[in-house]
C-alpha cells in the first residue's frame, strides 16, 4: 500500500511509523524544514517539503499511484483542499483531520464528502469523549470503545460489595444473563491473567470486560456502580477543548466550574457555555484550589494549552484531596511516572487520534488499537482471510493454536457485534478484536492470516 501523510506534528509521525513497519510504502509532506531533518533520521520515508494543498508536491510524493491520503496538519483549510486534489487524482481513501467545528455541526449545510473527504479525524470530539467514558463511571482503570462506539472496552477493580465478587468466569455470565459480555483479561498483584471460565474474581483484581453498547447498563449493575449524575466537576483551561468539555458535561454533573487563566478567553467561554460557572484563576495556585474547594470535586480535568501546567495542577488537586484527576498531555513520555505520582488519568490527544484513524479506516490488516495502561497487553484489530487456519473453526478447538495467550473478545460481522463463546465459529472476513502480549502480535497474525483492504 502507498500512503502519503500530509503533516509531519506528532500525529503524523505516528501514522508514519506505524505504516512503516508494516511495510507499506509512505510519504511524508510537510512545510518545516526543521521537522523534516529530525524525521530523515528516524523513519526510512520519502520527504517531501512543501504544502500539501500543492498539487506540484503532491504529485512528488506521489499521488497519482497513492491508495491513500491522510491530511493531518493544523490547517483545515490544507487538508480539505488535498483532500480535494486527491479525489481528482484517483485516490480512494482521502482522510482529513478537521478542528473547527464550523465544518461539521449539525448547523452546516456542508457535506464535507462532497469536497474530496472519505473519512472525518475529529480529534476534539474524540478527546471529549474519551474523557466521558471517565466521568460516567467513576473509578474506571482502562477505558476505549471500538467501531465507531458500538463496542465497550471498560476496566475495573472488583470490590467486596460487588455481586460479581468471589464468582467464577461461569458464574459471572450466568450473572449477565442475556446481555453479551466477556472479561478478556484479569490484572492480579501487577501480573496479566488471560483468564479461563473457572477463574474466580478476587477483591482487588482489576478486569478487563468487552461488550456491546446495548450490555453497559448491566455490566454497571454487575459491579454495583448504576449510573447517577455527579456532583461536581471543576475543569481548568485555556484552550477550545476546556470549553467543550465542560459543555459536555453539564449532562452528566450537578456542577460544572471551569477556571480559565486567561481573561479574554474566560469572557469567550462564558458567553458560550450555559450552566458552567466560569472562573478567572490560575489552577496550579493552591490557594485557589482551596478557595472553589476542589476537595468537594468528583473529577478535576486540567485542560489547558500548557501541558506541564495541567500535569502540576492536577498533581496539586490531588493532594487537596480532589477524587479523581485527569491531564491532557500532548507528550506520551513519563506516562507512568506520571499515575504513579497519584494522577488517575493522564490523556494523550495524539494517540486517541491515532487509535481513531487505524481503527476506522483500517489502514493495515493488523494493528494495535490499545496498550493497557499498566501491563503489556494489547487490543489488536485483525480481520480473517480466506485462508486462515482460523476460519470454519469455533474458537474452543483453536486453543492449540492460541495457546491460551490470545482471547478474541468481540467479533463484528456484517456490522453485527458478536461475543464469543467456546462454540463460536470464525468465518472469513470477520472483524476480530482480540487481546494477547505483544509477542504474541505476529502469531494473530499468523492465525488469522489477513490482507490488506479498503
Amino acid at each position: 500500500m502507498k500512503a502519503i501523510i500530509i503533516g509531519a506534528g506528532a500525529l503524523g509521525l505516528g501514522l508514519a511509523d506505524f505504516l512503516n513497519r508494516f511495510e507499506h510504502q509512505v510519504s511524508i509532506i510537510e512545510r518545516n524544514p526543521s521537522l523534516v531533518s529530525d524525521i530523515s533520521s528516524r523513519l526510512d520515508v520519502l520527504i517531501v517539503i512543501g504544502s500539501g494543498s500543492s498539487p506540484s508536491v503532491l504529485e512528488q510524493a506521489g499521488i497519482e499511484t497513492a491508495d491513500m491520503v491522510i491530511a493531518v496538519t493544523p490547517s483545515d483549510e490544507i487538508n480539505l483542499l488535498a483532500c480535494q486534489f486527491a479525489e481528482q487524482y484517483g485516490v480512494p481513501k482521502r482522510i482529513a483531520r478537521i478542528v473547527s467545528h464550523e465544518y461539521t455541526n449539525n448547523k452546516t449545510r456542508i457535506d464535507l464528502k462532497k469536497v474530496g473527504v472519505t473519512d472525518i479525524i475529529e480529534t476534539e470530539k474524540e478527546l471529549v469523549g474519551n474523557i466521558l467514558q471517565y466521568v460516567e463511571l467513576p473509578g474506571i482503570t482502562d477505558t476505549a470503545n471500538f467501531h465507531n462506539g458500538s463496542v465497550f472496552l471498560r476496566g475495573y477493580r472488583i470490590t467486596e460489595d460487588m455481586p460479581v465478587a468471589g464468582k467464577t468466569l461461569f458464574e459471572f455470565r450466568e450473572l449477565a444473563g442475556s446481555a453479551q459480555m466477556l472479561i478478556v483479561a484479569i490484572i492480579r498483584n501487577g501480573e496479566s491473567i488471560i483468564p479461563s471460565g473457572a477463574e474466580r474474581l478476587l477483591p482487588g483484581d482489576e478486569t478487563i470486560t468487552i461488550m456491546p453498547r446495548e450490555s453497559y447498563p448491566v455490566y454497571m449493575a454487575l459491579i454495583n456502580r448504576p449510573y447517577s449524575k455527579i456532583k461536581k466537576v471543576i475543569i481548568s483551561g485555556d484552550s477550545l477543548v476546556a470549553i467543550h468539555i465542560a459543555d459536555a458535561l453539564t449532562s452528566f454533573a450537578e456542577r460544572v466550574i471551569l477556571v480559565d487563566p486567561d481573561p479574554e478567553h474566560g469572557e469567550e467561554a462564558a458567553s458560550q457555555l450555559n450552566g458552567v460557572e466560569v472562573l478567572g484563576g490560575d489552577a496550579t495556585d493552591s490557594d485557589l484550589l482551596q478557595e472553589i474547594h476542589v476537595e468537594s470535586a468528583d473529577f478535576f480535568i486540567a485542560a489547558g494549552k500548557d501541558m506541564e501546567d495541567n500535569i502540576m495542577s492536577c498533581l496539586l488537586a490531588k493532594a487537596e484531596k480532589a477524587r479523581e484527576v485527569i491531564a491532557l498531555r500532548t507528550d506520551d513520555r513519563h506516562l507512568d511516572l506520571f499515575t504513579s505520582l497519584g494522577i488517575d488519568h493522564v490523556i494523550s490527544p495524539r494517540q486517541i487520534t491515532l487509535q481513531r484513524i487505524l481503527e476506522n479506516v483500517q489502514i493495515a490488516p493488523i494493528g494495535s488499537l490499545l496498550k493497557l495502561k499498566k501491563v503489556d497487553l494489547d487490543v489488536v484489530r485483525v480481520v480473517t482471510g480466506k485462508h486462515s487456519p482460523a476460519v470454519g473453526k469455533p474458537l474452543l478447538k483453536l486453543d492449540k493454536l492460541l495457546k491460551k495467550e490470545i482471547i478474541v473478545g468481540a467479533i463484528v460481522r456484517d456490522n453485527n457485534i458478536i461475543i464469543p463463546g467456546g462454540d463460536t465459529i470464525i468465518e472469513e472476513n470477520d472483524e476480530v478484536l482480540a487481546l494477547c502480549h505483544r509477542r504474541n502480535l505476529l502469531a494473530v497474525n499468523k492465525i488469522f492470516r489477513t490482507g490488506f483492504r479498503f
